[in-house]
């Protein structure tokens, strides 16, 4: 039985917001001092003057994803590498500030996520001037979010899932959950691994691409880095393909799963992983069956682990699992939206998926091949309580 719900006391709070702004500050020190250490290495030759410190503290506010503009150029792509190395030092950081367990892991994640929004706030005031400047407000909404995730791994990783936050009292809220998850792990891993493959096939041409570029050994470590935080962009652009609307590397270019019609792209090496122009083959076509087979196996795992129950009520269980592959559906698609944006000027305006509109095409697809994979389930034996 969950324990009575009970008011938080000032006294509460109070002993979660030490913890979180700690947190905050020292992931703000640890991340700002490893970007300056990467823009040492890119190419200022060691030079720590002024201009280093605002060049660092400009590269740590892009990763996060708050954008730049830059001589009236504007980079709005979302880094999702480096947002995800935010969230993990984030947890790093929070692990060690979370030890004991505080009164209140509400308000220890928003202390964390709101002090490092206003840490960031300053910086990016800081580091603006005439010619380069962050938005700030997107600077604090990016890293408000990206903080608070992190805070709440942090906390969950240490003490577990607190009871407010998991809503036990509502198993088809979890049920819904859980199914979501699976199906956009799914897509997720197979579009990994479709990027690596690529990457395996394109091998020599990344080393081409690295030699012409010379980058020297310090060099070579910011490159090494830069081209290690692509790669999870690269799975969402391989996501938008699986789920049917394809990406672009500029404007007026395409890929999607039946060809590519690139035009020249950015020489960074890890980009050889895109696939050359031309028709690919016709099995290729078979990729776009992974996010209904995703949820297929989401609304399977639903009725044998005993998350939902057709046999007790048999559509109310079919419409969960159909509500979770919708679900996962939206994730995917609101994921992979978030991978597009601007990445200079001209035609690089437009780099990532073109629409969201065209994201959602899988929404029904994934709903329907989840109910079939609970029905499919049900009928193979799930009825039975999973061991």
């Amino acid at each position: 039985m969950p324990s009575p719900a009970r008011l938080s006391s000032p006294d509460d709070v109070r002993s979660a917001v030490w913890p979180g702004a700690m947190t905050a500050v020292w992931t703000a020190v640890a991340g700002w001092l490893v970007t300056g250490v990467v823009v040492v290495l890119g190419g200022s030759g060691g030079d720590l003057g002024l201009g280093t410190l605002r060049g660092a503290a400009r590269v740590w506010l892009v990763a996060q994803g708050s954008g730049i503009t830059a001589e009236g150029i504007d980079v709005t792509l979302v880094p999702w590498g480096g947002v995800l190395l935010g969230v993990a030092l984030v947890v790093l950081v929070g692990r060690r500030q979370v030890r004991e367990p505080v009164a209140e892991p509400a308000a220890y994640a928003a202390t964390v996520a709101g002090v490092y929004a206003v840490l960031a706030s300053v910086v990016a005031a800081v580091a603006n001037d005439t010619a380069v400047s962050v938005p700030t407000i997107r600077a604090a909404l990016a890293t408000f979010v990206l903080a608070g995730a992190g805070a709440a791994l942090a906390y969950v990783s240490v003490h577990g899932v607190p009871a407010a936050w998991w809503p036990e009292s509502r198993p088809g809220v979890l049920a819904v959950l859980r199914g979501a998850a699976t199906s956009v792990a799914v897509v997720l891993v197979v579009s990994l691994v479709v990027v690596l493959v690529l990457l395996a096939r394109h091998v020599r041409q990344a080393g081409s691409l690295w030699a012409l570029l010379d980058p020297g050994l310090g060099g070579g470590v910011a490159l090494a880095l830069v081209c290690l935080l692509v790669v999870p962009t690269l799975v969402l652009w391989a996501a938008s393909a699986l789920i049917g609307s394809g990406f672009q590397v500029g404007t007026g270019t395409s890929v999607d799963l039946t060809s590519s019609h690139l035009g020249q792209v950015p020489g960074l090496p890890v980009l050889a992983a895109l696939p050359g122009p031309g028709e690919f083959p016709v099995w290729t076509f078979l990729l776009a069956l992974v996010p209904a087979i995703g949820a297929g196996w989401a609304g399977w795992r639903l009725v044998r682990r005993g998350h939902v129950d057709l046999a007790t009520d048999f559509w109310r269980g079919v419409g969960l699992a159909a509500g979770a592959g919708a679900v996962g559906a939206l994730a995917l698609a609101l994921l992979a939206w978030s991978s597009g944006g601007a990445v200079g000027p001209g035609r690089m305006s437009e780099v990532g998926p073109e629409s969201l509109l065209g994201l959602l095409r899988a929404l029904p697809f994934m709903a329907v091949a989840a109910g079939f994979g609970a029905v499919a389930a049900h009928y193979r034996g799930g009825r039975a309580p999973a061991a």
